[in-house]
């Protein structure tokens, strides 16, 4: 077409014919623009096209019908030629960006969002109308290079709204049965189940994510829900988020493991609101409640997609979710990949989130999952190797809960989840471990971006005591996978040494037949941020010659909790050392278990964030004096009135500022 105008508009005294030969022409110079064409006997280049100049030959109504000619045939050989059509989208909103397939393969196309919203149901398969497409280019033949990758598939919006068959959503709103139901399901199951099942999630990634393109071959993504007595349009949404936001030609199924479920919703109606969704596969178990770590296994033999995908039953994926956890698993078979999870509020089912990741996942010495901020040697990698590093995949050491993926042959290999843990607890830590230790890698991915509703509590019951049974799961994984490192976990727990976790022999001989290496191993390359023992001054119990020790009261779980002082604990029961455990290190570290203690913000000591730049962080402790002092020339002192550790000058002899340790390592 743009030929054919060329033409017209550059030929004032002679007439052309196109005809489009990538050869060269003897025969005539053509010099676009000038009113004169002549004859000339060297050769120039037309690319693609030759240029035929005959003077005076024809009058000027027949270059018009010429030109209409060409215009035809180009459109004719465009259409039905040996040629691929690909859409190339160079304007619009990229939030309306999507994936259709065109006949020659799935392309991509910008939806006007006022023009083609409109959508089908055809089989429980949402599928899109013909769409509207800006700009068309002509692409050849032959095989998609490696520079021709595609943005990640942005799901479906502005559906028919779908609701459980059963609700009336036009009743008065009823404030006494919303509040019971929160009580028993502790999330708000007379919100949820007037809410569309298919709603829209918000699409709040970072603006660097919209740019990132992925390989178009990806392996197939098996997602595994696994509930118990879960709120039925809870479970539904999750189940038709993953669906909506999902290219098709990627999610390969949508497993639902019902781990003996009681309540009746989750029975016959269940069954019939999956009825036309052939993607969804429902497996019930036949043997009762096993718990969530069973049915997680039990889930993932069901699956047959390339990669297993565990969500929880209460999430709703975002779009473009799905392809930045594949990819790298498709690079690279054993690594594993963890979305960024947001909130969703359990009583207003609002949804929040940032758009990136500025924490990495971390342990402590009790194997609590922590957040920990990110440290410069990750930043650094993350500048050298992605172009768009504030997005860029993040090394973490530790998954929270268990939302991940992973290659499905890869997850037989390292022996699935230890079948010995019980209900919930300790598992996310069981596997990270094995994933590092045994030669694998493990990546959180800013721009995977899964809500998920954090409930106040459980709502379900454990099969015997909760802090027992979570309390034998980390013992159990400890003793696995802590090698000589585990003296110092009973150090911390003395009566964690007399739990029975019974037979670990088939965890051990996964660490033998992959040659995994140690827990040192671990801290030392993986997450440096805990200390270990032998990198200590001192440990346990912290006591001034007043009899008081410092008391953390659970303030080191989060920023700017302070260090109190109370009784010191004795002896070997549950509670010895329990919120009195704190650790001095080689570095001039005063910490809990889990943040440092800083004295930059008040009078009283506060944990925050170990940042490692000394400071209001670093602390000496002086043998002589037992003071534990700061260059500001203040020690560390407790004090009664105030039942705090605080910073005062330092006063030789002062009993509430001289320190013993239960363990020194000097």
């Amino acid at each position: 077409f743009l030929v054919s105008i060329l033409c017209l508009r550059s030929i004032t005294s002679c007439s052309c014919t196109c005809s489009i030969t990538p050869v060269y022409s003897p025969r005539c110079t053509l010099n676009i623009g000038s009113s004169n064409m002549q004859p000339s006997e060297s050769a120039t280049p037309c690319p693609n096209l030759i240029l035929i100049c005959k003077r005076d030959i024809f009058r000027k109504r027949f270059v018009v019908r010429w030109g209409l000619l060409l215009f035809l045939t180009l459109l004719f050989i465009n259409m039905f030629g040996k040629t691929k059509i690909k859409f190339d989208v160079h304007i619009g909103d990229p939030h309306e960006r999507k994936r259709v397939d065109t006949g020659a393969g799935w392309e991509d196309v910008v939806f006007h969002p006022k023009r083609d919203q409109r959508q089908e149901v055809i089989e429980g398969q949402f599928k899109p109308v013909e769409p509207h497409v800006d700009h068309v280019v002509a692409v050849e033949d032959g095989p998609i290079k490696q520079d021709k990758l595609i943005p990640a598939f942005t799901g479906k919006t502005h559906l028919p709204p779908v609701f459980l068959d059963y609700i009336d959503t036009t009743e008065p709103w009823d404030s006494s049965i919303e509040s019971s139901l929160k009580k028993i399901w502790k999330v708000n199951k007379y919100l949820s189940d007037r809410t569309p099942l298919n709603r829209d999630t918000p699409d709040n990634r970072h603006p660097t994510c919209f740019e990132r393109r992925y390989q178009r071959k990806l392996p197939t993504a098996s997602v595994i829900l696994v509930f118990y007595n879960e709120a039925l349009s809870v479970v539904l949404r999750t189940a038709f988020t993953v669906i909506k936001e999902s290219d098709p030609r990627l999610l390969h199924e949508v497993v639902l493991y019902d781990d003996g479920s009681t309540e009746e919703e989750l029975q016959a109606p269940l069954e019939r609101h999956i009825a036309q969704y052939p993607q969804i596969k429902l497996v019930r178990s036949t043997n009762g409640r096993g718990g969530l770590v069973k049915a997680r296994i039990y889930g993932s033999r069901a699956a047959t997609g390339d990669v297993l995908l565990f969500l929880d039953a209460h999430c709703e994926p975002t779009p473009g979710w799905l392809e930045p956890l594949l990819e790298p698993i498709a690079l690279n078979r054993t690594t594993v990949t963890v979305p960024s999870l947001d909130d969703i509020n359990w009583e207003t089912l609002i949804y929040g989130g940032a758009d990136t990741v500025w924490v990495i996942g971390g342990v402590n010495w009790l194997m609590n999952m922590l957040w920990s901020a990110i440290p410069e040697r990750e930043m650094e990698r993350r500048q050298r190797e992605d172009p768009f590093p504030i997005t860029g995949n993040l090394k973490t050491a530790t998954m929270a809960g268990g939302l991940f993926a992973i290659d499905r042959q890869y997850f037989k290999e390292l022996g699935e989840y230890d079948e010995g843990l019980g209900v919930w607890g300790g598992e996310n830590m069981e596997l990270s471990f094995k994933i590092w230790m045994c030669g694998g890698s493990m990546y959180m991915v800013p721009c995977s971006k899964v809500g998920h509703i954090f409930k106040p509590s459980h709502p379900y019951s454990f099969m015997g005591n909760e802090a027992d049974e979570i309390t034998r799961n980390y013992v159990r994984v400890a003793r696995v996978w802590f090698d000589d490192e585990l003296d110092f976990f009973f150090k911390i727990r003395p009566h964690f040494q007399s739990i029975d976790v019974g037979d670990i022999s088939a965890g051990l001989a996964v660490r033998e037949r992959l040659k995994c290496k140690s827990y040192r191993w671990f801290i030392k390359n993986i997450y440096p941020e805990l200390p270990l023992e032998s990198d200590l001054v001192a440990a346990g119990q912290f006591k001034n010659d007043d009899g008081h020790c410092m008391d953390t009261r659970g303030g080191d779980l989060q920023n700017a909790g302070l260090l109190y002082l109370g009784p010191c604990h004795t002896g070997s029961g549950r509670n010895a050392n329990s919120h009195r455990f704190m650790m001095f290190t080689q570095d001039e570290r005063l910490m809990g278990l889990n943040f440092c203690c800083d004295s930059g913000y008040s009078e009283a000591l506060q944990f925050h964030g170990c940042h490692g730049q000394g400071g209001a962080q670093a602390f000496k402790y002086d043998p002589l004096t037992k003071q534990i002092r700061q260059r500001s020339g203040k020690c560390v002192t407790g004090s009664e009135e105030k039942k705090t550790v605080i910073m005062a000058e330092c006063k030789e002899g002062d009993r509430s500022q001289r320190w013993n340790f239960e363990y020194t390592y000097f």
